[in-house]
């Protein structure tokens, strides 16, 4: 019986074919078998309750321990996401947080992490050729929204130098327990990456590049996208949860009918 999976996982045919075969092949052989069992000695219907009752309660505990600790079936992981590329002076920002720049913002400091998480995700912008490349290996490579609006003034990392970088938002932590941190709520969190056209060099020197500060300097608006990494594994909690509630009121109800019938027939 144990055959039959390795025999469909060789196919090569199509890959959605053959994951679907697979995921419907082992809930014939995993659930069906513990419904076959319950079958036998409970009944079709109450065994099919027993066996969805144990299914979905599992799948509950299973999907909460994902959703405490951000594993298993995961939803959009944080990220940066531009909002606007300008060259220039920064008067004709659109966006609210930037009145006033860079009064209220924090400069970042060399060798932040942060500082280089927020320049990696502004290469995604200012460069064509890093636009083009996928965020992770054997992704496929999505290009960002706001390219259509704010083309990448660059062609390639090489042709800017980074300048400095800030940060605006992002508190309001209500408690920290170890390495997790809960919030109440999230202020926007807002960083700026400010870059420099390089000099032309010939490459085979290998000289450091240099900022060019007769041309306009580049500045990237990012805002930060906290995603939804803990989503899916929540509504599956949940909706499990429902279930495996109903499928226990229903043989709950089953079993006082049963005990009721039993005193009526012993008096």
């Amino acid at each position: 019986m144990h055959a039959v999976p390795v025999v469909l996982s060789a196919l090569r045919w199509d890959p959605q074919i053959r994951g679907a075969l697979i995921v419907i092949t082992a809930l014939a052989i995993l659930p069906g078998s513990v419904y076959l069992v319950l079958s036998t000695d409970l009944g079709a219907k109450v065994g099919a309750v027993v066996a969805l009752a144990g299914l979905t309660g599992w799948l509950t505990v299973l999907s909460g321990t994902w959703m405490v600790f951000g594993i298993g079936w995961r939803g959009a992981d944080p990220t940066w996401r531009a909002r606007e590329i300008i060259t220039g002076p920064l008067d004709v920002a659109t966006t609210p947080a930037m009145r006033g720049f860079p009064h209220g913002w924090t400069k970042f400091k060399k060798g932040d992490s942060k500082a280089a998480d927020a320049q990696a995700a502004a290469d995604r912008v200012l460069s064509s050729s890093a636009a083009s490349q996928p965020a992770k290996p054997g992704e496929v490579a999505k290009p960002d929204p706001i390219l259509k609006q704010f083309p990448s003034p660059f062609r390639t990392t090489s042709d800017y130098v980074p300048l400095d970088g800030y940060t605006r938002g992002g508190d309001n932590q209500l408690f920290t327990i170890r390495r997790h941190k809960f919030y109440l709520l999230h202020s926007p969190h807002y960083t700026v990456v400010q870059v420099q056209p390089a000099i032309v060099r010939n490459a085979e020197t290998g000289a450091k590049p240099e900022p060019d500060f007769t041309k306009p300097t580049v500045t990237v608006v990012q805002l930060r996208d906290l995603g939804n990494v803990r989503v899916p594994p929540f509504l599956v909690m949940m909706s499990s949860g429902i279930i495996f509630g109903i499928c226990c009121s229903s043989l709950h109800r089953r079993d006082k009918a049963i005990m009721g019938l039993r005193a009526a027939a012993a008096t």
